[in-house]
Order: C-alpha cells, then sequence, then structure tokens
C-alpha cells in the first residue's frame, strides 16, 4: 500500500512504463485462466432419461446436475446459474409452478427450457410456455439434435452472466483517503469484479485500474463494494470510465468466453 497520489498520477506514471512491469501478469497467472463449463439441471426421476440428455449434453461440454426432488428444483435456483432447464411434466408435482419459480429467479430465468411429457400432458407443457418438448417415448437421436440446435440460445445465455475466472493485477484507490492497493482479481465481468488481497468496506466508493493480460490494456473504472468477507475477499460492481475502456474490458471477455466455449 502506498498513498497521496491521486489516480491520474497512478496512470501517468504506468503510461510512462515506471513500475508498469509490476503490474503486469505473470505466466504463472495467464496459465490460470479457468474455462466455466455451461450447465444444464434435469428435474427428473426417470433414469433412461438422465442417461440420454446427459450423453448429448457431454458431447457439447455441458456439465449436468439430476434430481428427482420437486424440492430441490427451488434450492438449485438460488444456489447456481444454469443455461438450461429440464423439466419432466409427466412425473414432477405441478411442474407450471416449477416454470413460475424459474422465471422468477434472476439469475436463471432467461435459462433455454426443455418438457419431457407423454400425449396426456403436452398440452399443459405448452400453455406453460415450454418452447421445447420431447414426447415420450423419446428418441435419443431426437434429444440429441434438438439440443445440438439450441445450443446457440444457451451460448448466447451464458455469455450475459460470463464471469471470467482470472487472477489480474489490479490497483484500487481509495476515492475518501486516497490510499492505494495492489490486489488480484478473482473473477472479471463486464460489470463488476472480484478482488483478493484487500478488505474494503460494503457500500464505500472506489477508483479500480485493471491491467488485461496480453496486452498492456489498463481498464478504469468506478467501483461500488457490495460484499467484504473481512478476509481479504470482496466483491465490487464496476462502471468503466469510458466507452473505451468498457469496450477495452468487454472485448478481453469475449474472447475469453470464445475460448471457453471452443474448450
Amino acid at each position: 500500500m502506498s498513498g497521496g497520489r491521486s489516480l491520474r498520477e497512478w496512470i501517468n506514471q504506468l503510461e510512462k512504463g515506471e513500475d508498469y512491469s509490476a503490474f503486469r501478469p505473470s505466466a504463472a497467472q495467464e496459465n490460470e485462466m479457468e474455462r466455466p463449463a455451461m450447465h444444464a439441471f434435469l428435474v427428473t426421476p426417470d433414469p433412461v432419461l438422465v442417461t440420454t440428455f446427459t450423453d448429448a449434453c457431454q458431447e457439447l461440454g455441458i456439465e449436468v446436475q439430476a434430481s428427482a426432488e420437486r424440492d430441490r428444483f427451488a434450492e438449485e435456483l438460488h444456489r447456481a446459474k444454469y443455461e438450461a432447464v429440464l423439466i419432466d411434466f409427466d412425473f414432477m408435482h405441478d411442474p407450471v409452478a416449477m416454470l413460475n419459480d424459474m422465471r422468477q429467479s434472476l439469475s436463471n430465468r432467461n435459462a433455454v427450457v426443455f418438457g419431457v411429457t407423454d400425449a396426456n400432458h403436452r398440452q399443459q407443457a405448452l400453455a406453460a410456455g415450454v418452447k421445447v418438448l420431447f414426447e415420450r417415448p423419446f428418441d435419443g437421436k431426437e434429444i440429441r439434435r434438438v439440443l445440438h440446435g439450441s445450443y446457440d440460445l444457451m451460448v448466447r445465455e451464458r455469455r450475459r452472466y460470463f464471469r471470467c475466472a482470472a487472477k489480474l493485477p489490479a490497483l484500487v484507490i481509495r476515492i475518501r483517503s486516497g490510499e492505494d492497493f495492489r490486489c488480484t482479481t478473482m473473477n472479471v465481468s463486464s460489470a463488476g469484479v472480484a478482488l483478493n488481497g484487500v478488505h474494503l468496506e460494503p457500500g464505500e466508493e472506489i477508483q479500480v485500474i485493471l491491467f488485461l493480460r496480453e496486452s498492456e490494456a489498463m481498464v478504469l473504472g468506478i467501483g461500488t463494494v457490495i460484499w467484504d468477507d473481512k478476509h481479504g475477499k470482496t466483491g465490487i460492481s464496476l462502471k468503466c470510465a469510458s466507452q473505451r475502456h468498457q469496450i477495452e474490458l468487454d472485448s478481453w471477455l469475449d474472447a475469453h468466453f470464445d475460448l471457453s466455449a471452443s474448450g
């Protein structure tokens, strides 16, 4: 930590190349980029359906969680982000209410919904707004074909919430005191960042400089502390200082999203 330098003084120093090497990501940091997979959640007691759908998902690199328990559905909506959800209308109690729960979930309301039903529940599923419907007896080849056809929709949903797990150098400057801290990111999104190595107060406004890997680009922004675990980890809501910085950040995220999707 050092004090007394304004954000502009830091930027001037870094743009001149002074002490910049200390902020550049190391080779080890560059190799620690994680490739987050897409996820699907299956709610059905049918083991054949679980196996068939899981096999098709694995061909696309999609990780699957499955449960036969109705009560676990709401828990999963709060616990995790899913790009696709499959609901078995034949065996699950009140599947329409399950869909309503999903649509009220901030992180999962736009997930691609797959329904499975026999002829007796087909109209119920369609009336509930299910756009992708498999009818029993289902065909494994048809499930594979439809899932591949829905992949782009799932990728689009993944991109909207994409957080890149990356250890990037960062500089945090407290607006009130001018204190500055060097730390590293844990993950980065278009509108937020989680930091490691700094303790801040929730609600506090800060200035942030991110040093992107694979380039000498700096992203400047104003952050608001959303949470702090009191052990050196902090979540920041980030607003880039200009459109240029936002474009720089989004371009970097797009490149790593494409890498994660193709990996």
